[in-house]
């Protein structure tokens, strides 16, 4: 590329205050500042934007007037190099040119390639229009499947890039990706494969106003950075750590309508991406204990850098060999990555892809194939894990229900099955587990030692009992049980009316389906007596199973 000008500013304040000040240019500007230790670092992330951390240093983004704060609070200041300022031939000169993925398209051409590829594929791609920007652009995401048009009930998957608009790398890569899945589906086996078992979403530019600011003809991509009161969406999401709600109210417009987009499709995995280091990063970024599900991150993760590895062992090698923990790296509050995993109950990685943020136009190749296939086998994973159906039993209707894994849940990582299908995705790393479901209206269920393998899918269908499930009755009875006394403070009976049924088994239920009390029936028993003076005063369930169905009734102990 010509003109290329990157300039170097090393200033320490002990030696020259005034110096740096005549250096500061009028925008934002990134600093590295020595940081002791991880308290330390800390202490910084309240007031000040810190987009990096290198072990014994961070990096900053401070505006002009911050510099008199900084300056009598540390005894060592760097201004960091300048990226590469991208220019006119950096960017795609037409349509055809912006499809080769060497060249930054410009905001319009961007929008004509996404309409395209549902245009030129429409039964494998459909877009959607989720919301704007402050400044009126579009926010939008292409839905890329087998049927795209139906909600086929499979796991969904969502990229996202360039949250922070000079963060460049994403932004290709998902284009690029969406294209390559596209035009492979039904010629690479395992395109094909994934696209006919996952719903995929791809949304390149999340942050269109930053990615084009302030050039309002929108061809020139990462000129500059906006002022810092608006700078960082990833700092802008409720916070856990500060007990946020999850509420839009008050958020900027571009979180609100990614916050809406992402509770309207309840994604089972995603991932965001960045630039500005080279790694998986995995959370929490809020707080020091790990994720339940943390050994099935790291195996994610490690999968990712793994296969860049394979492609340049130079790629991704820092951190713990390309991934690591959120809180490990530094803290984040208010990032999306922990909104997504405590508030929605997916499960979601940030990827940070390059280095170099404002990434030259002849290197965007290089990074496609550095990525390529570490990303389509992140969409993989959703196809594996625990993939399983909560019905009705009899009716065979769908159930929404509670999915919790026992002695292992806490309350960011349980999942539900959703209303429509009945259908849920539990990612787990290998291993045996048991589940207990639980829905409203329905008794508990528990399924014990299900096996998870690494790479492949285990497949469940649970049938939950109602509380009010249906009796087969002979038509001369309307009212087939007596249950006397009710309430009852020792003795409980119970007669069958109906000749033609009898007794199998009674049992007393706590409200919420735990068995309290089982009282077995002799053959063809038409009546049961059950001792209930041990049970607690309160409300109970008597389920009496027969020989023609279960009746249940409620029963109150005094």
């Amino acid at each position: 590329m010509s003109n290329r000008i990157a300039i170097v500013f090393i200033v320490f304040l002990a030696v020259g205050v005034d110096l740096f000040s005549q250096l500061l240019p009028e925008e934002n500007v990134t600093i590295r500042i020595p940081v002791a230790d991880q308290q330390h670092l800390r202490s910084l992330t309240a007031n000040y934007y810190v987009v990096n951390f290198n072990n014994d240093s961070a990096d900053l983004v401070i505006s002009n007037d911050q510099i008199s704060v900084l300056k009598s609070r540390f005894t060592g200041l760097k201004l960091l190099p300048a990226e590469f300022l991208l220019d006119d031939s950096d960017m795609a000169e037409n349509l055809t040119e912006a499809f080769t993925f060497t060249k930054y398209p410009t905001y319009f051409q961007y929008d004509t390639m996404m309409h395209q590829l549902a245009s030129d594929f429409p039964d494998l791609c459909k877009i959607d229009t989720f919301g704007y920007s402050r400044q009126g652009r579009l926010l939008l995401a292409l839905k890329i499947s087998d049927n795209a048009a139906e909600d086929e009930g499979e796991p969904t998957f969502l990229y996202t890039a360039t949250m922070h608009g000079d963060e460049l790398i994403g932004y290709i890569l998902t284009l690029r990706l969406a294209d390559f899945l596209l035009r492979n589906y039904g010629q690479n086996s395992e395109v094909t494969d994934l696209l006919d078992n996952v719903e995929l979403w791809i949304n390149p530019l999340s942050n269109p106003d930053e990615t084009y600011y302030p050039d309002n003809s929108n061809s020139v991509v990462a000129s500059r950075r906006p002022d810092i009161s608006s700078l960082d969406l990833n700092r802008n999401f409720p916070d856990p750590f500060a007990g946020d709600e999850n509420d839009t109210t008050g958020l900027q417009v571009e979180i609100q309508n990614m916050m809406l987009f992402m509770m309207k499709h309840h994604f089972n995995m995603s991932a965001n991406i960045h630039a500005g280091a080279e790694v998986v990063n995995y959370p929490w970024d809020h707080k020091y204990s790990r994720h339940p599900d943390d050994d099935w991150f790291i195996f994610i993760s490690r999968e990712y850098a793994d296969v860049a590895h394979d492609i340049n062992p130079n790629y991704m090698n820092g951190f713990t060999d390309g991934i690591t923990n959120g809180w490990d790296w530094y803290d984040i509050y208010g990032g999306r990555q922990d909104y997504v995993n405590f508030y929605l109950g997916g499960r979601e990685v940030t990827l940070e892809l390059s280095n170099t943020k404002k990434l030259a136009s002849e290197m965007l190749e290089t990074y496609w194939d550095y990525n390529q296939w570490s990303l389509i086998n992140m969409i993989s994973q959703a196809r594996y894990g625990i993939h399983g159906t909560v019905i009705s039993a009899g009716s065979g209707l769908p159930v929404s229900a509670k999915i919790m894994v026992e002695n292992y849940d806490s309350d960011s990582s349980i999942v539900y099955s959703d209303a429509d299908e009945g259908k849920f995705f539990r990612y787990l790393k290998e291993g045996f587990y048991d589940l207990v479901i639980s829905a409203d209206g329905y008794f508990n269920d528990t399924v014990t030692n299900v096996s998870v393998i690494d790479y492949q899918t285990t497949t469940l269908q649970i049938e939950l009992d109602s509380l009010g499930t249906d009796v087969f009755l002979s038509p001369l009875y309307s009212e087939p049980v007596l249950i006397y006394p009710n309430p009852s403070r020792s003795q409980l009976h119970v007669e069958v009316k109906d000749p033609a049924m009898s007794i199998d088994e009674a049992m007393i239920l706590s409200i919420d389906g735990k068995i309290m009390l089982v009282s077995g029936a002799g053959e063809n028993a038409s009546q049961i007596s059950m001792d209930v003076a041990e049970l607690q005063s309160g409300l109970y369930i008597l389920q009496l199973r027969t020989n023609v169905g279960i009746f249940n009734k409620l029963v109150v102990i005094e």
